[in-house]
């Protein structure tokens, strides 16, 4: 279905260049991608090894007149709850932690299955719920305002990005290289796999 009109479409299988558009208003459907489903798989596994290293180390150490300071995330985001900025720490948790683990977990347990030849169990709500959570993934906003807060803390403080900061700019470009590929190209890896 078109998001802009409301036009349904029959999705065709996609050629590598090929772009597939609404024939009503013309809008982008789709595009061909060159990654297949094998490459898909190693793309979202090496995505949750980042998405861990991201949450488990130390974004940034920040050295204010002696006493270092370095925390994880997840520690970021409680400071912010205990600090009384309650809709900024959900929001941040929800878009940065719940969404991004959310999206790799549900494009594994589809590519997995299909990538060994097998029909994932209940395929439709999964493809329905990436489709959802991709929309609240916005680990690349998250990367450009940490990397903006350190510039900006640099004045105050000596401030030097920890590995989590590292592995954040690596899983904004994991997700946007298994973003571009899309969902709709896995409805067509069903019929090759066995029911």
């Amino acid at each position: 279905m078109c998001e802009g009109c409301g036009q349904l479409h029959r999705w065709p299988s996609l050629s590598s260049r090929s772009v597939a558009r609404c024939v009503q208003c013309e809008a982008v459907l789709g595009r061909g991608h060159r990654l297949s489903t094998q490459a898909l798989t190693a793309l979202t596994l090496a995505a949750l090894l980042m998405l861990l290293v991201t949450h488990l180390s130390n974004v940034a150490s920040i050295r204010l007149q002696g006493p270092v300071l370095a925390a994880t995330f997840p520690m970021a985001i409680a400071a912010t709850w205990r600090e009384g900025e309650h809709l900024v720490a959900v929001l941040a948790a929800l878009t940065a932690v719940v969404a991004p683990a959310l999206f790799i977990v549900l494009r594994l347990y589809v590519l997995l299955p299909i990538t060994l030849h097998r029909r994932p169990l209940g395929f439709r709500t999964c493809m329905r719920w990436l489709h959802h959570v991709s929309r609240w993934n916005m680990v690349e906003v998250l990367t450009v305002a940490a990397l903006v807060s350190l510039v900006r803390i640099a004045d105050l403080a000596q401030a030097t990005p920890g590995p989590a900061m590292y592995a954040m700019v690596v899983l904004a470009l994991l997700l946007a290289g298994i973003e571009s590929a899309g969902v709709k190209h896995l409805w067509h890896e069903l019929p090759e796999v066995a029911r």
